[in-house]
C-alpha cells in the first residue's frame, strides 16, 4: 500500500528520485514520461500515481505503442519496443525508488513485464560487454595517452575516470575538480592519472572548477568529446566501432561485480611506452583534420610568444542580411 498521498508528498519524492538522475536530459525526460503515465491514470482510471496497478501499466503500455490501430508489436515491432520501452524505463525508475523509500511494497512495471511479454516492453537487449574483457581496457588507456587531441594525462584521466567509477560519459565530464580528486576508492593509477593532469596538463587558470577541459583552455571538455576519445581509441585498437564509452562503463561494471581486477597502468608505464604525440587543439571532427590547414580549430593551439597567428581567409557560410 503506499504510504504517501497528497499532492506535497507526491511531488517531493518525485524531486528525490529525479535528484538522483545525472544528466539534466534523462531528469526531463523522466519528469515528462511519469507526467503523461500520471495524467492518464487521473484522467482514465481514478487513480493516483501510488495507487497504480500491473493492469493500469499494460493497458497505458498499448495506448503508447499504437495497437488500437492495428501497430502492434508484430507488424511494428521497433517503434513499438522504442516507443514503450524508453517511457517504461522512467516508470519503472520511479516505482524502484517508491519501494526503496518504503513506500510501496513492489513494482507494477516489474510484475507488468513478468506478466505479458508481448505488452510488458522488455528493456532493450544490451550488447554483450564480455569482449571488453581487462586486458581490452588497459589497452583503451594505452591508446588514449597516445592520442594526438587529447593525450597524456588528459586522456588517461578521462577513460580512467570512466572506468574506475562506470558512471555515464555526461557524469564523467561534468566532475569539478576537487569533487573527482575526492572521490573514495579510486584505484591508484587513476588517481595518479587525475593528479598529473591536475597539476600538469589542465589549463590555468581555467575558468570554472570543471576537471576536464580541453587544452586552449577555450572550452569544457563535453560529453562528445570523451564518446569520441573512447571510439578513436577503440578503432586504433583493432576492436571496430561498436565500442562506446558507455559499453566501456558498463564493462567495468561487469569485471566489478565478478571480482576482476583491472591492474590499471601506471602513468609512468604509459609514458614509457605509449609516449603521447604533439598534441592539437580539438577540433570539431577529428576524422577532418587537415595538418596543412593553420586556420581552423586546430589554430586553438597557443603559438610561440612573439609569432603572429595567421588571419583565416574564408568566405562566410551564411551572407549578411541587409535591411
Amino acid at each position: 500500500m503506499a504510504a504517501a498521498r497528497t499532492s506535497a508528498e507526491i511531488k517531493a519524492l518525485t524531486e528525490e528520485w529525479l535528484a538522483g538522475r545525472a544528466s539534466p536530459h534523462t531528469r526531463r525526460r523522466y519528469r515528462r514520461d511519469l507526467g503523461w503515465f500520471a495524467a492518464w491514470l487521473t484522467a482514465h482510471r481514478g487513480r493516483g500515481l501510488l495507487d497504480a496497478r500491473v493492469e493500469d501499466i499494460l493497458a497505458f503500455a498499448r495506448t503508447r505503442a499504437g495497437s488500437r490501430e492495428g501497430l502492434d508489436h508484430r507488424v511494428h515491432p521497433l517503434r513499438r519496443h522504442n516507443t514503450v520501452a524508453t517511457a517504461a524505463t522512467a516508470w519503472s525508475s520511479f516505482y524502484n525508488h517508491c519501494v526503496e523509500r518504503g513506500v510501496l511494497d513492489s513494482n507494477p512495471v516489474a510484475a507488468a513485464r513478468g506478466l505479458d511479454a508481448a505488452a510488458a516492453y522488455p528493456p532493450h537487449e544490451h550488447g554483450s560487454a564480455r569482449r571488453l574483457d581487462e586486458t581490452t581496457l588497459r589497452t583503451l588507456l594505452t591508446h588514449a595517452h597516445r592520442d594526438p587531441w587529447l593525450g597524456g594525462a588528459l586522456g588517461t584521466a578521462a577513460i580512467g575516470l570512466l572506468i574506475a567509477t562506470r558512471w555515464r560519459p555526461e557524469r564523467v565530464v561534468t566532475r569539478d575538480l576537487d569533487a573527482a580528486l575526492a572521490l573514495p576508492d579510486l584505484p591508484a593509477p587513476v588517481l595518479e592519472y587525475l593528479h598529473a593532469y591536475a597539476d600538469e596538463e589542465r589549463p590555468h587558470p581555467a575558468r570554472g572548477t570543471r576537471l576536464f577541459w580541453d587544452r586552449s583552455g577555450v572550452r569544457e571538455l563535453s560529453t562528445i568529446d570523451l564518446m569520441r576519445l573512447v571510439t578513436r581509441c577503440a578503432e586504433r585498437a583493432g576492436l571496430g566501432g561498436e565500442v562506446t564509452a558507455t559499453r566501456v562503463a558498463r564493462a567495468a561494471e561487469e569485471l566489478h561485480a565478478r571480482g576482476v581486477p583491472l591492474n590499471l597502468p601506471s602513468l609512468a608505464e604509459l609514458r614509457r611506452d605509449a609516449a603521447s604525440q604533439q598534441q592539437m587543439a580539438l577540433p570539431d571532427d577529428p576524422g577532418g583534420y587537415e595538418p596543412a590547414d593553420v586556420t581552423g580549430q586546430q589554430a586553438l593551439i597557443p603559438l610561440p610568444p612573439g609569432v603572429p597567428r595567421p588571419r583565416a581567409s574564408h568566405t562566410p557560410r551564411w551572407p549578411r542580411r541587409t535591411r
